[in-house]
């Protein structure tokens, strides 16, 4: 028979029993020997995902905080893509300023012949914004006849409005009341609007009374971007075609001051013009205004319309060709990034300029 050793080192377990985490282990010499085990550690998995959830919601914290200051630190920079492939124009004339014709359409003509044909478009695909200037406590000029200048401008952008959404614009109106509007605001109406084009209206006014003042005008940027020339020539020559008692042409920075700018034409990024339809406080002008303010608003809508196609933002149809929102080419708070070249991108900050503008404006 073989030889078993007996367990437990010559000992004999007699019985064994476990409380808890204690076994007690009985041998027949009356030696007990006691094991302690480690018990299980519990796990809260409740308070593991409520730490998880606080650790998540801590990390979007932070990501957003550095995404708002950069966007501070930056002066709330916004990215506008551009299309790269617009019309070149040329400088012409004794100022050598841009003129509104482009090196491959026939521009000014193309205005005059749509004035003759009285051709009305339809669906074409831009946004315009149009800025009757003034309104409530600022009444702008108020004639000796009792006319008040921010009416009018009221009154004769309405019906540019009209147009121009007969024609399938889109149209953001800075006010269509009489209401106060404060300049900034209506810089930023067109601007978040993202709209191809900017006309401030105005008439104008002359304190000597008796000297015979009269006539048309448009202002734009004292940097005399092209795109913003183009558009006030076209809309000066179209007003022309109408009927006028004078054309004064485009005009650059702030009447007197050329080195100061109106704030709409400052502050806008997209082309703009501020125009003067006639004096107030000319008897010939407030005529015209009156019997032709209909033509009139033809007349700009549609100056507006061929620009648009002439700058190629639109095809004749309408249809749009420019993926962005057009941005004027020369503007002083309109820069363009290092990426430009391989991106297609620019970059607006609102309000950025070299030079002091006019509040009146």
């Amino acid at each position: 028979m073989a030889y078993s050793a007996p367990s437990d080192g010559g000992r004999s377990i007699v019985y064994t029993e476990r409380i808890g985490r204690v076994k007690y282990t009985y041998y027949d010499d009356g030696v007990v020997k006691i094991t302690r085990y480690k018990g299980k550690k519990k796990i809260y998995w409740g308070r593991i995902t409520v730490a998880m959830c606080m650790f998540m919601m801590l990390t979007l914290g932070v990501g957003q905080l550095g995404k708002s200051l950069t966007k501070a630190v930056k002066g709330s920079r916004t990215k506008i893509e551009m299309n790269n492939s617009m019309p070149e124009f040329v400088m012409n004339g004794s100022d050598a300023q841009p003129q509104a014709v482009a090196s491959e359409t026939s521009g000014e003509d193309d205005v005059r012949a749509e004035a003759e044909t009285g051709t009305h478009y339809s669906n074409m695909n831009i946004r315009v914004c149009i800025d009757p200037g003034h309104g409530d406590y600022d009444t702008g000029t108020v004639a000796g006849d009792g006319i008040v200048e921010a009416d009018q401008n009221l009154e004769i952008s309405l019906l540019i409005r009209d147009y121009l959404e007969s024609c399938g614009v889109m149209v953001s109106m800075t006010r269509e009341s009489d209401v106060s509007v404060s300049l900034s605001d209506r810089c930023s109406i067109a601007n978040e609007n993202g709209c191809d084009f900017f006309v401030s209206m105005h008439r104008n006014s002359v304190s000597d009374t008796s000297a015979d003042y009269s006539g048309i005008e448009a202002w734009v940027n004292n940097k005399a971007p092209a795109y913003d020339t183009a558009l006030a020539q076209n809309i000066l020559t179209a007003l022309d075609e109408v009927g006028v008692t004078d054309d004064h042409g485009v005009k650059y920075g702030y009447r007197d001051m050329p080195g100061n700018n109106y704030q709409v034409n400052m502050d806008t990024v997209m082309p703009s013009c501020l125009l003067e339809l006639g004096f107030v406080t000319s008897e010939q002008d407030n005529e015209l205004f009156l019997n032709q303010k209909e033509q009139y608003a033809e007349a700009i809508g549609n100056a507006i319309i061929q620009t648009a196609i002439q700058l190629g933002v639109i095809s004749e149809s309408g249809e749009r060709l420019l993926s962005g929102q057009l941005i004027s080419d020369g503007k002083n708070n309109v820069y363009i990034t290092d990426a430009y070249a391989k991106s297609g991108e620019i970059n607006y900050i609102t309000g950025f300029n070299n030079t002091e503008s006019n509040t009146d404006r």
